[in-house]
């Protein structure tokens, strides 16, 4: 093939283009501190960055997530840690009205000081985070969640639900609890039972809380202990017909005047002062209601209670009960405190490991796209000195011409 001046012109002008494309591109690691600038400088590496890079994202999202949940948590544990405080101070209080010496005016003025305390414990129950959304309104977070209804009683607007949050592919959190779960659903009485004074009683004696002693043959129901007079007692059930025990004897006994107590299918309750004839304590199963509706019926109690050893022995039984309400809500607050404890420390634990797994991620990226100064600086003094010297080969082949030889 013959190969003419302006074919092999050409060619070595190409070369030369090509080396500085070569320069130019090392030149550009150099400057940008990286080797991978485009796919074309490295297809397979650029296809492999691409997915850690991808990764890396979503590790960041997921720490960002876990922060965020962290944050929200975080108010929702020092809320409870108030509401436990309240909780205490109104007991405390309970204690102090139960003391026995109190006159209607010292009650009163109890009642006044549980009465801001509740309304403390509805504002806990209200609050809400950075944003004005609501920590205890479960997916209703725009929505005050413990209102005043028109009949005075409070009530919980919210809903039920928990907004959870994605730690990672495989790990979610719950971000909140509803108020529901805190301070509306507390199991009255001792869990089983609950006891009371008859509101006509005359007499000084108080029952206790109660205490199971055989649940298997416990069957749940409304009964009346009933004094007949002052030392002999009776157990009726719903309808007033005697209870009986296992051998078919009516439940009844003596009362030694001060103290004793009742004991009839697998319970047990404690009754104490002096009855008088006619005299009577009921005994209902458990059920559940709200710190606040406790509260409210302890402050009206409080606020008209009355004189007279008869009133306060009605008083005391009451006070005794609702000092076992307290220590179940505040049982109920400790028991979602401890799962809020628990989900800070997962989210802790998960951004341990995705930082570790972005750390990892970052140092493949690094590894993947980084230039290696020293080798990209030989190799840029090389690809300098070669155009340099096919340029100057260029110069001088271009200058070569048969008129200089006649």
């Amino acid at each position: 093939m013959r190969m003419s001046s302006s074919m092999l012109n050409d060619a070595a002008v190409n070369a030369m283009l090509q080396d500085q494309s070569l320069l130019a591109r090392t030149q550009n690691q150099l400057a940008s501190g990286q080797r991978v600038n485009s796919p074309a400088d490295d297809p397979v590496a650029a296809v492999q960055i691409l997915g850690l890079d991808n990764a890396g994202a979503q590790y960041q999202q997921y720490l960002a997530n876990g922060q965020s949940a962290k944050t929200r948590l975080t108010l929702q544990e020092q809320a409870l840690a108030d509401a436990t405080t309240t909780l205490q101070s109104i007991r405390d209080l309970v204690v102090q009205a139960n003391g026995g010496t109190n006159n209607p005016a010292d009650l009163k003025a109890i009642a006044t000081r549980i009465g801001s305390l509740e309304q403390q414990l509805q504002s806990i129950g209200n609050r809400q985070d950075a944003q004005g959304d609501f920590l205890f309104s479960g997916y209703s977070a725009g929505v005050q969640p413990f209102v005043r209804s028109a009949g005075g009683s409070m009530a919980y607007v919210g809903d039920s639900g928990a907004r959870s949050i994605q730690l990672d592919s495989g790990t979610a959190v719950q971000m909140g609890d509803p108020g529901s779960a805190i301070f509306m659903g507390v199991t009255t009485g001792n869990g089983t039972f609950g006891t009371a004074a008859g509101a006509g009683n005359t007499g000084t004696g108080v029952i206790d809380t109660g205490s199971v002693t055989n649940p298997s043959t416990w069957v749940a129901g409304q009964y009346t202990i009933r004094f007949t007079d002052a030392t002999h007692w009776q157990v009726n059930d719903a309808a007033g017909n005697p209870v009986t025990d296992a051998g078919g004897n009516p439940v009844a006994g003596t009362y030694n005047g001060s103290s004793g107590s009742v004991s009839f299918n697998g319970i047990q309750v404690g009754i104490s002062g002096a009855p008088a004839a006619g005299d009577s304590f009921t005994v209902v199963p458990s059920g559940r209601a709200s710190v606040f509706d406790t509260l409210d019926k302890l402050v009206a109690g409080l606020a008209s209670a009355a004189g007279g050893s008869a009133a306060s022995a009605r008083l005391s039984s009451a006070l005794g009960g609702v000092l076992q309400q307290l220590d179940r809500a505040s049982s109920q607050v400790s028991t979602v405190t401890s799962n809020v404890g628990a989900r800070l420390a997962l989210i802790s634990s998960t951004a341990t490991a995705l930082n570790n797994q972005s750390t990892a991620v970052a140092t493949q990226v690094s590894n993947l796209r980084d230039v290696d100064y020293v080798r990209a600086t030989a190799l840029y003094s090389q690809q300098y000195l070669a155009l340099q010297a096919a340029q100057a080969s260029y110069a001088q082949i271009g200058q070569l011409s048969l008129f200089k030889y006649l």
